[in-house]
């Protein structure tokens, strides 16, 4: 599909040389007012300048996005404050305000035009390339709780991606090609018509790497002839597509909005799932169909209305390759491969009631319904089952078919119910001062079959969770605002870590397994200083209970590790001049308190670990004529680990991450109104730095290395 995309191109540009160019859209990125004044629906559900929004909010519109070269969600998370660059097994992850992300669970949510798309097995927001911007208009972020409107996951931050509309597109569309080193191969096409009852929106990427591939040690215990861990190399081969699609009615269709997305995803494992670097390239895919249907009918007089049915189905074919040939017990290694799919049917109605003195009132009902079926295909060559003898079935290491991958709830859906309401003063209060008062139900009920008694059966299993939150606005002046806030947010378990079964690829823990919980205070200020400089700060305490992570003490099992308490500050400039702009940003956070709930893991009541105590992020644009250059950077302090850390490897690695930094560089040219080429390059300098593989360990994880390319973009 890639191949034929990029053959595409000279058919393209030739059809392009036969047209007259139509004039530019973009909008220019120097223009700090306007992007100030873009107004943001996140932090309230209602359209708010962000500056006065009752959250620590930033937009990104798509000429920003493009200037600076930002083509995933990873990308712009980190060059923000709060945010940083980690990783875990072969995911690229975000950490966020001195707490590290692991594989699967990072307490992020991601919406589309205010329909959350976040993962149904593992409730992971996919910010890596597999999600790429290309269809994206605006970006908004709200840092910090946003579960008192969103529910489960909206616990460090959450992510809104605002679709493009048929008057954001330049022409009939537009195209792009990225060519670089370490096979990179990218191609986005963005299409757009009218007709009399819809607007059609048709999006599509396409991205190939050879990834980051390089020797390693790992955990597997194989030394060299020195005695010292031996070394293979770490496989990164990386694929994907994403293929949109938007209908937006007109006329008598006016207020619907059908979405359709089909995502797909090929990966290798890296270090590997059981942190023995495979011996093969796996073949590891997965997709993910999104169907989703909105309706807003016109207002009826103060009242407007939502009503949002959105369908995931998530497709899963793997073929893991866990241990190599000779292992001990396995002599043709340990392979498990699966075919099979979950999904999930989520929907709400919300009303939102206009008050006088610009009050409202927002109130809402969501339902999620998550259900699996069995699988397709699992298959082993060793009994890997729940309570299997962990040996090959046959002496010749034949596959046999293992038992389902979600035994513990085949056949029993899962069911999320949520209310909400929020109360928002608008200028009840006076002109100066604006009251946000909100608070969210949850509940999560299921029964699952105890494959794990004797007895077996049917349990029911149930978590409740409310969410409140409480944020006061005064604006001192027009350029002035301050901000008071406070809430709390929660993770309930996913699928992946109360039901996995006879795999290696989870350890699941229905029984033990409690929601996560964070408390976070804030309080915040946005001063435009002038037309050309903005300054924002805020300050933070966050308490986070029962954070789930892989136990080392126990075969991995999923188990409520940590809760840390951390304390802050974030603050970053915003500024242009003429053809400039640019921004500076800062953070610090310091550990005050930590508990651990595992033997094998001491805790750090005093210090941050696992993730930098502080960040530094800096970018310059400039666009004048038909020249745009961009550069920006990231800076972060060492990572230091816990004392558990250091066991029976603490002599192959450093006591400390030593501090790293790196810089990201674009040039482009616009040739005419139609064609556009570029220059960039990644950690140009090509630092050599490191981000922590926690716990005790012979290795780290390795930066991306640096990557550069050319780039050209066309408008049809």
């Amino acid at each position: 599909m890639l191949r034929a995309a990029v053959a595409s191109i000279p058919l393209i540009c030739l059809a392009l040389g036969a047209q007259n160019a139509p004039e530019s859209k973009d909008v220019a990125v120097n223009e700090l007012v306007a992007l100030l004044n873009t107004k943001v629906i996140s932090a309230t559900k209602l359209p708010q300048i962000a500056s006065e929004a009752p959250g620590v909010v930033a937009v990104f519109n798509r000429d920003v996005l493009r200037v600076y070269g930002w083509d995933s969600i990873n990308d712009v998370l980190y060059k923000q404050p709060g945010f940083s660059p980690s990783m875990d097994y072969d995911r690229r992850t975000v950490s966020s305000r001195g707490i590290f992300e692991g594989w699967n669970n990072n307490h992020l949510l991601t919406l589309v035009d205010g329909v959350p798309v976040n993962d149904d097995i593992y409730g992971s927001a996919y910010t890596s390339e597999v999600t790429p911007l290309w269809m994206v208009k605006s970006l908004e972020l709200l840092r910090g709780p946003g579960s008192a409107l969103y529910g489960s996951n909206a616990m460090n931050g959450l992510i809104n991606l605002r679709t493009v509309g048929l008057e954001d597109i330049q022409g009939l569309g537009e195209a792009k090609l990225s060519l670089g080193n370490d096979g990179i191969r990218t191609f986005d096409g963005l299409v757009g018509t009218h007709s009399r009852l819809f607007d059609v929106i048709t999006a599509f990427t396409a991205n190939r790497t050879y990834g980051d591939e390089y020797p390693s040690s790992d955990l597997s215990g194989r030394a060299d002839a020195n005695g010292n861990p031996a070394r293979f190399l770490v496989k990164d081969h990386r694929e994907n597509t994403y293929f949109f699609m938007k209908l937006e009615g007109q006329g008598d269709l006016n207020g619907f909005t059908l979405q359709f997305h089909d995502q797909r995803w090929q990966f290798n494992t890296g270090h590997g799932w059981v942190f023995v670097i495979p011996d093969v390239r796996e073949l590891m895919t997965e997709d993910r169909q999104i169907l989703s249907l909105s309706y807003t009918p016109a207002n009826l007089g103060n009242l407007s209305q939502e009503y949002i049915l959105r369908y995931q189905r998530h497709g899963i074919d793997w073929n893991q390759r866990y241990f190599p040939d000779g292992v001990s017990g396995y002599p043709a290694g340990l392979w498990e491969s699966l075919e099979t799919h979950t999904q999930d049917l989520f929907s709400r109605a919300q009303i939102t009631y206009r008050l006088p003195a610009s009050a409202s009132v927002v109130a809402g009902v969501e339902a999620d319904r998550f259900t699996y079926g069995g699988d397709d295909l699992h298959q082993s060559n060793i009994d890997i089952n729940q309570g299997g003898t962990f040996q090959p079935f046959t002496p010749d290491n034949q596959f046999r078919p293992l038992q389902p991958w979600l035994q513990y709830i085949q056949d029993q859906p899962l069911v999320n119910t949520a209310l909400y309401l929020q109360l928002s003063s608008g200028e009840f209060l006076g002109k100066r001062f604006a009251l946000t008062l909100g608070a969210r139900s949850d509940r999560q009920s299921f029964d699952f079959n105890a494959i794990d008694r004797p007895a077996g059966g049917t349990e029911s299993k149930s978590f409740s969770q409310t969410s409140p939150r409480v944020g006061l606005v005064f604006k001192a002046t027009d350029a002035l605002v301050f901000k008071v806030l406070s809430g709390k947010a929660f993770r309930a378990p996913s699928a992946a870590e109360m039901f996995g079964a006879n795999t290696y690829s989870l350890a699941s823990n229905v029984r033990q397994l409690r929601p996560e919980f964070i408390t976070t205070s804030e309080v915040a200020m946005d001063w435009t200083i002038s037309p050309h400089l903005a300054w924002r700060v805020n300050a933070y305490r966050t308490k986070f209970e029962n954070q789930i992570d892989y136990s080392p003490s126990n075969a991995n099992l999923s188990t409520n590790l940590y809760s840390p308490t951390n304390q802050g500050v974030e603050t970053e400039l915003l500024w242009n001049l003429g053809p400039w702009n640019g921004f500076v940003n800062d953070s610090w956070v310091h550990r005050v308190n930590d508990r651990t709930s595992s033997l094998g893991i001491t805790p750090s009541p005093d210090k941050v670990v696992w993730v930098p105590a502080t960040t530094l992020n800096a970018g310059a644009a400039y666009q004048r004529g038909p020249w745009t250059a961009s550069l920006n950077g990231h800076y972060q302090g060492a990572v230091q680990r816990r004392s558990s850390d250091f066991g029976a490897y603490a002599a192959y690695r450093s006591a400390e991450v030593e501090p790293w930094s790196s810089i990201d560089i674009r040039v482009a040219y616009r040739f005419d109104s139609r064609l556009e080429g570029s220059l960039w390059s990644t950690n140009v300098g090509g630092t050599h730095g490191a981000l922590i593989k926690k716990f005790d360990a012979p290795f780290d994880y390795r930066i991306e290395p640096r990557r550069w390319g050319i780039a050209f973009r066309i408008t049809l």
